[in-house]
């Protein structure tokens, strides 16, 4: 898995930092997003996404908005997307919605890389 590029996008900046060291020492590259607009705009930039670790709740557009925008663009809609929330309230409306799967937080990293592995 090394050398994939993974897009995180969650609006804490500590929950970024935490997932991005757990990537960095497996050997990904990581880019990061606080929202979902930037996310777009990152993904726009970084044609070699390989997969997306979303948050649902954050501000500009969260993160269910941001998963329906990208599911109905050809050129995202295949890239792998696994959803890290607290809430579990939201797993089917995100599966619904096109994400492959959920993770709730706080995140174990042998669990993140384990479903990380089945999609990539």
């Amino acid at each position: 898995m090394a050398n994939k590029k993974v897009l995180v996008v969650d609006d804490d900046a500590i929950n970024r930092k935490l997932i991005i060291k757990i990537l960095e020492k497996k050997g990904f590259e990581a880019v990061e997003a606080s929202n979902g607009v930037e996310a777009l705009t990152t993904l726009n930039t970084n044609n070699d996404i390989d997969i997306i670790l979303l948050d649902i709740v954050m501000p500009v557009m969260n993160g269910i908005e941001f998963l329906k925008q990208i599911r109905t663009d050809s050129k995202y809609m295949d890239i792998p997307v696994i959803i890290l929330t607290t809430d579990d309230t939201k797993k089917e409306e995100t599966l619904t919605y096109g994400a492959n799967d959920i993770i709730i937080k706080p995140v174990s990293p042998v669990n993140l890389l384990e479903k990380m592995e089945k999609f990539i």
